[in-house]
């Protein structure tokens, strides 16, 4: 038999714990709050370090101009794209994929090539799925352009281009999340027809903002939400379109903090399964009028099933909101939803790790009988 102990020590070598109180993950649990509440410099940082790139960028677009987007990324750096897509096209008028890296790198889209502005996206700058995924765009004829927030790491030297992200990641990615999602706008809107970064540079300000204005609004709200909650062993979070992708992030954030188990399903897909279990909490994202109909079903159908509800909403729902705990978050642009969507993600995530610690409570424990 084949002996994979260091393989497996190298696939498990994150240095925290899921026990209730381990002084590592608790750490970082906190390191993870201090940098979400820099999201909004963050932002202001990362376009303000880009502009000289991106003018080298959208010259090379004047020459020879750009039919498609395809951003590759993992865990968050992939909802990154997914979550901004929208607002990619919007602002560059072309089209835009939203690929998991390693799906490319071994099953590469025949969509992507010549004409196409591949983004790989690696905090670390070395991802290899990443990496993987922007070689294969390479070789099909892409132009590359690698995002990172560490200085002179390979992903800088293995692209045509690369812009940082200025931001830190210590705790789990927050800031390097929604600063990554602000630069995938503002370079979509550098490559468009009219070079419109400039203008798009006010908008993602007012993000920033808005972003800064609710970790601050939003915590003691968060906090308590995330109390009523806290004996869950699973949250299901769901969305629809850009929404699904910050669905995603807060799944996330809950199996990297808390930790328990967490995931994302889209929207129409709960429907579509035996999804809500008595007890379970289910945290909506329907911050867009077009999601309002199928999320008042969401709601109809958990409170059937005795799942609790925590919604974020921009909108007054009357319906929604006798049925569920309500996140007001403010009303954005379409395809802007999801960046301020991820704050109150954030909190929520972030409280319901330190109220878990309070109590004792640790990662669940599924008791498998032996036959």
């Amino acid at each position: 038999m084949i002996d994979f102990s260091a393989r497996l020590r190298a696939l498990t070598s994150e240095p925290s714990r899921d026990d209730a109180r381990n002084e590592a993950r608790l750490g970082r649990v906190q390191r993870t709050r201090d940098e979400m509440g820099g999201q909004g410099k963050a932002i202001r940082d990362t376009l303000a370090s880009a502009a000289e790139g991106l003018e080298k960028l959208a010259s090379a677009a004047a020459r020879t101009p750009f039919r498609q987007i395809a951003v590759f990324g993992c865990g968050d750096s992939w909802f990154a794209g997914m979550a901004m897509r929208h607002a990619m096209e919007a602002a560059s008028g072309v089209p835009v994929l939203a690929v998991q890296a390693l799906e490319h790198a071994h099953y590469p889209s025949a969509a992507v090539g010549a004409g196409t502005l591949a983004i790989g996206i690696s905090s670390g700058g070395n991802t290899p799925a990443v990496m993987q995924a922007l070689a294969a765009a390479a070789r099909q004829g892409a132009v590359t352009v690698g995002l990172t927030n560490t200085q002179g790491s390979p992903i800088t030297a293995a692209c045509d281009m690369s812009l940082m992200v200025q931001a830190t990641r210590r705790g789990w990615p927050t800031q390097a999340t929604s600063a990554t999602m602000a630069l995938l706008v503002e370079i979509a809107s550098w490559i468009g027809d009219e070079g419109r970064g400039i203008s798009s540079a006010g908008l993602l300000g007012d993000m920033a903002s808005i972003i800064d204005e609710q970790i601050v609004g939003l915590d003691e709200r968060c906090r308590v939400l995330a109390g009523g909650i806290a004996p869950a062993s699973l949250v299901l979070t769901t969305g629809l379109g850009p929404n699904f992708a910050a669905a995603g992030i807060g799944a996330a954030k809950i199996r990297e903090l808390s930790p328990i188990h967490a995931f994302a399903l889209p929207l129409e897909e709960v429907h579509h399964y035996r999804s809500f279990k008595r007890g379970d909490p289910v945290v909506l994202i329907a911050t867009d009028p077009i999601a309002e109909e199928r999320a008042l079903d969401t709601v109809l159908v958990a409170e059937d099933a005795g799942a609790p509800v925590i919604a974020l909403l921009s909108r007054p729902a009357a319906q929604i909101e006798a049925r569920a705990e309500v996140l007001h978050i403010p009303e954005v642009p379409a395809g802007f939803e999801a960046l301020v969507a991820i704050a109150p993600l954030h909190l929520l995530a972030y409280h319901l790790a330190v109220i878990r610690a309070e109590l004792g409570l640790g990662a669940p424990v599924n008791l498998v009988p032996v036959p």
